[in-house]
């Protein structure tokens, strides 16, 4: 008798996806590591392809049929939950799961107000966050590790599709009492001199420091630091200046030291927020009301 697709089929094949092994998987099954790789292999048995395929020091990455499946196995996932969830005044609910992805600089300033109107919204969806750098979330969700990423438009990769949904403006930051905090704006000249803080994350480095590099100048990098709290921290203890994107509330780093923040004078730059996915997949309903909340969130709504 030949073996029928079943929903333990199906959820799998999405856990085996966003972990990248079947020993990830296993776990966030709650299984163990056998049974994962057997509903694999019967997934594969029945649809005839190969879904995944092995990648020294990246796991199990989905095969391009393997992603095609990937995404419509969300989409029955997301309608089975629905179908189970207790019917709403309106005819339904959204329900289900998704993966959502957020830059780490980004994340503290926007993910958590998101994830509280998810769960005031929508109930029945969970949602699981991952944190990365821009090149990190781009190759995740071109992996199908997750749906969704908040990032910055910065190098989307071929095969993703980017939503604007807000955009930024570059400030400098100073410890205070600074000379240069009594001028109403800084320009990049006025920061050759200063000891330089660099936020050190792929991607990240490069569009901060390309305001200098096209007025000719190489900032005097003192510290590179991976997190905004750092940056904060080294700058509000005079430890150096930094140019930044990302914004942080307050104007206190952890210790109690002062910043200040000022206008970044004569450039152009801008900076995009984004929620980025698949081009060529349409969103599944869960993953459209999270979008929907990030939206509401980063419009103020």
């Amino acid at each position: 008798m030949a073996i029928s697709t079943t929903v333990r089929h199906l959820r799998t094949l999405i856990a085996v996806a966003e972990a990248g092994s079947t020993a990830g998987a296993a776990r966030a099954l709650n299984l163990s590591q056998p049974s994962v790789s057997v509903a694999l292999r019967e997934l594969e048995a029945i649809l005839g392809r190969d879904l995944f395929q092995r990648l020294p020091a990246r796991g199990l990455v989905p095969t391009e049929f393997g992603l095609r499946k990937l995404a419509e196995a969300r989409r029955l996932s997301a309608l089975l939950a629905g179908f189970e969830a207790p019917v709403a005044t309106d005819g339904g609910e959204v329900a289900g799961h998704v993966a959502f992805g957020y830059f780490s600089t980004l994340g503290p300033q926007y993910v958590p107000a998101v994830l509280r109107r998810m769960v005031a919204r929508h109930p029945g969806v969970s949602v699981s966050i991952h944190e990365g750098d821009l090149d990190g979330l781009n190759r995740r969700v071109a992996a199908g590790r997750i749906e969704l990423a908040l990032t910055y438009d910065v190098e989307i990769g071929p095969g993703l599709a980017a939503e604007t949904v807000g955009e930024l403006r570059p400030y400098v930051l100073l410890p205070a009492g600074h000379r240069l905090a009594a001028q109403e704006a800084v320009t990049v000249g006025d920061l050759a001199a200063e000891p330089f803080v660099l936020v050190d994350l792929p991607l990240s480095r490069e569009f901060l420091l390309s305001p200098f590099r096209a007025a000719g100048i190489e900032p005097r990098i003192a510290y590179r630091a991976t997190s905004l709290e750092m940056v904060f921290g080294l700058v509000a203890n005079g430890l150096g200046v930094s140019l930044l994107i990302t914004r942080r509330e307050g104007a206190r780093a952890h210790d109690g030291w002062r910043v200040i923040r000022r206008p970044l004078a004569g450039s152009a730059m801008r900076q995009g927020v984004v929620i980025v996915g698949p081009a060529d997949q349409p969103r599944t309903a869960p993953a459209e009301a999270l979008a929907a909340c990030i939206r509401a969130e980063l419009a103020g709504a």
